[in-house]
């Protein structure tokens, strides 16, 4: 079930040309994934970072001789190696192999290769500065940050039970361009699902200003997002052509370990109520030149 989506600044919802990015959380406490929209001004300076861990592994003289032997036949291998070179692999292995090396002037090749291990569980950070200009905007500003630390947390288990915890929410993030045939933006890579790992805030870091119902004037949030799993190149093209569907969350609002070979339940869009989600056409080509010098302008 989807919740009333959070807008801000409020007039976003009437500008369908601006770059926006949603946050939606799959709260699960009721028992089911009740869907949460928070639609903000996409910020500046985003960071993504894709990697991969590699090590090295000597393989040996036995083990090199080996991988030769699969890659080439070990026929062949076995035919090509010396009898002068076993013999000093052998004594490489006695108690004297030092001095017989030293004397020699050769050591055993100790084949070292780069293997690889895994690739890395991507992080993203993300730096929001709100500013009120009316009490309606406060009270906007106020639930937005609130539902951020909300979701931060775990949340007891089992009716109120103190001994189990359910894992806090899994979070979509999406660039979105309401001008694109997929509502997203293209040019910007896509984030698999994730878990909201910190909100920082700060409040009047410009100035010290309060409303007269001491709401805040500026309320600064910074969000640490994870991926709920190291992905594979499968993932990443599943997103890239737009069949990843939720990002690995199930119906139930949960992460799936695996990733589901064809994906048809697609996230819930903002509900009615918001006009963000129901604009965004293409424009004809006249208008989508004039957004674009709008925004160069």
């Amino acid at each position: 079930m989807d919740t009333p989506t959070l807008l801000f600044p409020l007039e976003i919802s009437s500008q369908p040309e601006r770059p926006t990015i949603r946050f939606t959380a799959y709260d699960r406490s009721n028992g089911k994934a009740d869907q949460h929209h928070i639609v903000l001004p996409c910020p500046q300076s985003l960071a993504f970072s894709d990697a991969a861990d590699f090590s090295s592994i000597d393989l040996g003289a036995l083990g090199g001789t080996i991988a030769s032997g699969v890659e080439n036949g070990v026929g062949n291998t076995v035919s090509s190696t010396r009898v002068t070179d076993v013999l000093q692999v052998a004594a490489a292995k006695t108690p004297s192999s030092d001095t017989v090396s030293f004397v020699r002037k050769t050591v055993v090749n100790p084949n070292t290769n780069t293997t690889f291990k895994s690739n890395r569980v991507r992080n993203f950070a993300f730096n929001f500065k709100m500013i009120a200009r009316s009490q309606q905007e406060s009270d906007v500003i106020r639930s937005i940050h609130s539902k951020f630390r909300k979701f931060t947390y775990a949340s007891q288990s089992g009716g109120g039970s103190n001994l189990m915890l359910d894992f806090p929410p899994v979070w979509t993030i999406r660039f979105l361009d309401f001008s694109s045939d997929t509502d997203e933006n293209t040019f910007i890579p896509k984030i698999y699902s994730c878990y909201l790992t910190q909100v920082e805030s700060t409040f009047n870091s410009d100035a010290n200003l309060y409303f007269r119902d001491s709401a805040p004037l500026v309320v600064d949030i910074s969000l640490q997002y994870q991926e709920t799993r190291a992905l594979t190149r499968n993932d990443i093209d599943s997103m890239d052509n737009d069949v990843a569907g939720r990002r690995g969350i199930d119906e139930s609002g949960n992460p799936r370990v695996t990733p589901k070979p064809t994906v048809q339940n697609q996230e819930a869009k903002p509900t009615a109520t918001t006009p963000l989600s129901s604009r965004g056409r293409r424009p004809r080509a006249g208008a989508r030149r004039n957004i674009v010098d709008r925004r160069r302008g």
